[in-house]
């Protein structure tokens, strides 16, 4: 046979140790780019733009009138008012302070000329009129200043919000955060729902990512198998009919592995945005009707479901089915055949709905419980290629419980069988 071609202890075709090697050292590069970039974005100082210089000159000049802000804001941060609300307290106050600044002048003013002996002439009300308008221009200016920096003050964290919307690329969306706005506001809602948004599109891409790696991973050996056993086929297969029949059945069974982890792993990379069809049916019924499925094609194992027959469910009842389906598949590839016994059981207890499915088979290590719902994972991996088990089953089976508001768990003893427990409030 070529050297291209090695084979494992199992005798099938793998993958060469220099694409993997390539592979590894490809990942390696990638998380080193961009822990580099993460670093950049976090390490990238903040240049204070001129409009700001000015607005800190102008709070230092403005000190007591900044220390009143200060305080109102520290008050606003412990209620949640709006933004127009508070701007409008803001400016009724400041135009509150005007109008009493502008009374307690002319009425001073009177008072002096009173108090003087002296009596309103034609003259002291121009000059009362002169001064008030300057004074009232004086008032105008200070309430646009005080006002603007108000405005300013409250609505600088969109200016903030934009400016680090701006660095977000698709390299850093991974570590993109906006940071906290420390007001109880539409502003800090604003914000909370921008930050959810940032976690949902970097899911998004995580999904994409790993569906990616998953994919060109978990496809490698097949292809390889095939690959092999075509070379094999095309240098020797004519004129030994041994040869023949292996690379045959070889081709044909990873074709069928290739179609089974690309059906899975559109499954996961769909459940990622899935929108549940919830109906309300009889859980018992449904699980039922699967068991009958499973003896109607003759299945060596002996199958039993016992419990509460009327317990119903408001769920997806697809996604259901292929959640039980997944669990009675891996207990029957992970059960002898001669004396399998798969026992299933629909109850209620402390008021949610419990559906565990038991078997007697190899059972599952300590260690390798821990791992049993992670993409790829097998216990055995001889022994679970040899199966048909792609790694992906038990993935699936927990992301559909967990869109359901449920969660799976499993009690495992080597070499005495298996129990999983899909538990639904």
């Amino acid at each position: 046979m070529s050297e291209e071609v090695e084979k494992d202890a199992s005798g099938e075709v793998a993958p060469t140790a220099a694409i993997a090697s390539d592979q590894e050292k490809k990942e390696a590069v990638r998380d080193t780019l961009n822990e580099l970039k993460s670093e950049a974005v976090h390490e990238k100082k903040v240049k204070r733009t001129p409009s700001e210089t000015v607005f800190l000159i102008v709070k230092i000049i403005f000190f007591p009138v900044t220390l009143i802000a200060m305080g109102v804001r520290k008050f606003f941060k412990h209620f949640k008012v709006g933004i127009t609300a508070k701007t409008t307290i803001v400016f009724t106050a400041v135009f509150g302070l005007m109008l009493i600044g502008f009374a307690a002048f002319t009425l001073a003013s009177i008072g002096n000329l009173l108090k003087s002996g002296g009596n309103i002439t034609d003259a002291y009300m121009k000059r009362l009129i002169i001064t008030s308008s300057v004074l009232v221009a004086v008032f105008i200016v200070l309430g646009s200043v005080l006002g603007g920096m108000t405005s300013r003050y409250m609505i600088s964290p969109v200016s903030k919000m934009t400016e680090r919307i701006k660095q977000i690329t698709e390299e850093n969306i991974s570590s993109a955060q906006l940071d906290p706005v420390d007001s109880q506001d539409e502003l800090m809602e604003l914000t909370d729902r921008i930050n959810a948004m940032l976690e949902s599109l970097k899911d998004a891409f995580e999904r994409q990512e790993n569906f990616v790696s998953d994919a060109s991973h978990e496809l490698k050996t097949p292809l390889s198998v095939i690959a092999g056993y075509a070379n094999l086929l095309r240098r020797w297969g004519k004129d030994d009919p041994q040869i023949l029949n292996e690379s045959v059945e070889a081709i044909t069974r990873e074709s069928e592995n290739m179609k089974r982890i690309v059906d899975q792993l559109l499954w996961l990379a769909k459940l990622g945005d899935f929108a549940l069809n919830n109906s309300i049916f009889n859980l018992y019924e449904t699980v039922e009707d699967i068991v009958d499925g499973y003896k109607t094609v003759n299945i060596k194992h002996e199958i039993t479901l016992d419990g509460d027959p009327s317990i119903t469910l408001n769920t997806d009842k697809n996604l259901m089915t292929e959640a039980v389906r997944t669990l009675v598949d891996n207990a029957i590839k992970y059960t002898p055949a001669a004396t399998g016994k798969i026992d299933i059981r629909v109850a209620r207890v402390d008021g949610h709905v419990e559906l565990s499915i038991t078997d007697n088979g190899i059972g599952i290590s300590e260690a390798d419980a821990a791992h049993v719902f992670e993409r790829f994972y097998r216990c055995d991996k001889v022994r679970g290629r040899e199966s048909g088990s792609s790694g992906l089953g038990l993935t699936i089976c927990k992301s559909i419980v967990e869109m359901m508001g449920g969660n799976i768990t499993l009690k495992s003893k080597l070499g005495e069988g298996s129990t999983f427990t899909i538990t639904l409030y």
